[in-house]
């Protein structure tokens, strides 16, 4: 036997008993069958949170067979949070049956539920902040601490420190929103000329805005004021509204006369179709772009330590990345969607004949635009010293947005000449003369 022969004799049973090992340590738990609770049922959040569940569940009984196999399951119907705890992530830290507890042992959660002071930059972003694909790169990329760690690490770590006896998950991605049904254009509709901003903050309006939209839209209206370009501010806002139908009826009622709720797939199926009517029937026929205020959807599957920990090592790294796949495959089919169901909520009233309710796509104006960006970096840099916040919230909050900052700075020199203008983007399979175009040629 040569040399090379006894190395790679060697080599060969080091890499089986390495295999061996895994594969012991990945039958060393068993089965598992985890109850989450969802707190949303929209067409974009909830049901790819299902999916994800029956991907990994097919997934890990594929690599580790039935009796390695991971399972959640969603608690139907969905329950409420149990009295003795303050909030959902509460629940989640006291564990539920898994864990010897009377809380929950997954919960499918928003960003506000992950943290109210800064959960909106991991779950829906910074207005005006990095879309879907560059908040990837800093989402799983070694970004943070000179390559140390990812942005993931960096929640975790932040979630550790404060105590909370739980493990964050990303398992679904969702596409930029619209920025809200309006009773009056911001821009220009058609032969309707748009009020600007300026006019929006004059109007005798309550918004359904969220934050930390709702927070960057006021202050845009107090610099106005502060500038003397508008003598007063008269909007007012809303948030105990959850959005869907309540929206239109809230409409109905007199409560609200602008609101943004969520892309055009969520859009389609919770605000038209009911009695009460459609935005467009009960005059908020203006839909706005582009989602300024929300660049994408992150959301999390938040699991108790304690039952994270009684996985494996192979289960755990099956649970991390079914959902790192499920983030770009949900995304991916959210995306997909957008483009059918805009149209469809734009021909919503067509057949009844009258205009005065047809939906209207309109885009925000450049010069107004910048004035909201410059409202939403007041709101950032103030939010650091926010007196409402608790100091460990203010501690993580500045912890974040510096990590997201020197992201977004390393990168942004490329990220602003990378794209192709919108108006010559490729608009379809034909060109403006009516002959088929090059794609249609290749084989």
């Amino acid at each position: 036997m040569t040399s090379l022969t006894k190395h790679l004799s060697r080599f060969g049973v080091v890499v089986a008993a390495v295999v061996c090992a895994f594969l012991l340590a990945a039958q060393s738990a068993p089965a598992l069958e985890i109850s989450f609770r969802s707190f949303s049922g929209s067409a974009a959040i909830g049901p790819p949170a299902d999916e994800y569940a029956a991907k990994l569940l097919s997934i890990t009984t594929s690599v580790l067979g039935k009796a390695g196999h991971v399972k959640f399951t969603k608690y139907a119907p969905t329950p409420g949070i149990p009295k003795e705890f303050k909030d959902v992530m509460a629940a989640v830290n006291a564990g539920g049956p898994l864990a010897g507890g009377k809380g929950f042992d997954a919960v499918y959660i928003s960003g506000s539920d992950l943290n109210p002071a800064w959960g909106f930059m991991y779950n829906s972003g910074v207005p005006f902040g990095p879309n879907f694909d560059e908040f990837m790169g800093f989402l799983y990329g070694k970004s943070i601490d000179d390559g140390k760690e990812t942005g993931l690490d960096q929640l975790q770590h932040i979630l550790d420190k404060s105590n909370k006896n739980v493990v964050a998950v990303p398992i679904v991605g969702s596409s930029q929103q619209g920025s809200g049904y309006f009773m009056q254009p911001v821009g220009n509709a058609g032969s309707t000329p748009g009020i600007g901003l300026a006019g929006l903050c004059q109007q005798n309006w309550t918004f359904r805005y969220l934050p930390p939209a709702q927070h960057v839209l006021d202050r845009a209206c107090d610099n106005l004021v502060a500038g003397g370009v508008i003598p007063k501010k008269n909007i007012k806002f809303i948030t105990a509204l959850a959005g869907g139908g309540s929206l239109v009826k809230a409409v109905v009622d007199g409560q609200l006369q602008a609101f943004e709720f969520a892309t055009p797939l969520d859009d389609v199926s919770q605000l038209f179709g009911l009695p009460e009517g459609n935005p467009g029937t009960v005059g908020n026929r203006y839909l706005h772009f582009p989602g300024w205020h929300q660049q994408f959807l992150i959301t999390y599957m938040i699991i108790n330590k304690k039952v994270w920990n009684s996985l494996s090592a192979a289960q755990q790294a099956l649970v991390m990345s079914v959902g790192r796949d499920h983030v770009l495959s949900s995304y991916g089919e959210n995306l997909r969607q957008q483009g059918a169901k805009l149209k469809q909520i734009l021909a919503a009233n067509d057949n009844d004949k009258n205009p005065d309710n047809d939906l209207m796509q309109v885009q925000w104006p450049q010069s107004d635009l910048a004035l909201l960006r410059d409202a939403t970096i007041q709101f950032l840099n103030a939010r650091v010293s926010d007196a409402t916040l608790s100091e460990q919230d203010r501690k993580d909050y500045g912890r974040i947005l510096e990590s997201l900052r020197t992201y977004v700075s390393a990168n942004n020199g490329y990220w602003k000449v990378r794209e192709v203008p919108g108006a010559l983007r490729f608009q379809g399979w034909y060109s403006p003369d009516g002959k088929k175009s090059w794609d249609q040629n290749v084989k």
